[in-house]
């Protein structure tokens, strides 16, 4: 017969394994958190700060953050910078971002509305010949998982 400390130390042994793998199954099924990764490219210098707007709606796009959905800075580094939107809805949205090297929260630009700060949309969208690029251009569906875009800044 096995003695009580034996058959005590087994059943410890039981409860922490089956507790352990109750606890490994959730880590496996729990998702991570949806989100939307603007990786930022061609930053010339760590000046300022980077600004990325999300639009789920044409108006104010690209250049009136104030009309974003949401709008993050995150510290200029030259090279690349990362903005991250967590939360979203599943849906068609349009990014702009730009190197708001003093600060201000604008972009800024020239009497004509030329750009003097770099700046970028979605789907890396080259300017109109009169104008910023178009909302339609710039738009890319997100469904919920987890998805990253790259934005490659022009002046």
């Amino acid at each position: 017969m096995a003695s009580r400390d034996t058959v005590h130390t087994l059943f410890v042994a039981l409860v922490a394994f089956a507790l352990s793998s109750t606890a490994a199954a959730d880590e496996e099924t729990s998702s991570p958190p949806a989100g939307l990764t603007v990786d930022v490219s061609n930053i010339q210098n760590d000046k300022g700060q980077i600004g990325c707007s999300l639009y789920s709606k044409e108006e104010g796009f690209p250049s009136k953050p104030e009309k974003a959905d949401s709008m993050i800075f995150v510290k200029s580094k030259a090279g690349k910078a990362t903005c991250v939107f967590k939360g979203l809805k599943p849906g068609k949205y349009a990014v702009s971002v730009m190197h708001d090297e003093d600060k201000n929260g604008e972009l800024k630009t020239s009497m004509v509305g030329r750009p003097k700060e770099w700046w970028g949309v979605s789907n890396n969208v080259p300017p109109e010949r009169f104008g910023p690029p178009k909302y339609p251009a710039a738009l890319f569906l997100y469904a919920g998982d987890p998805k990253t875009i790259k934005v490659k800044l022009r002046l």
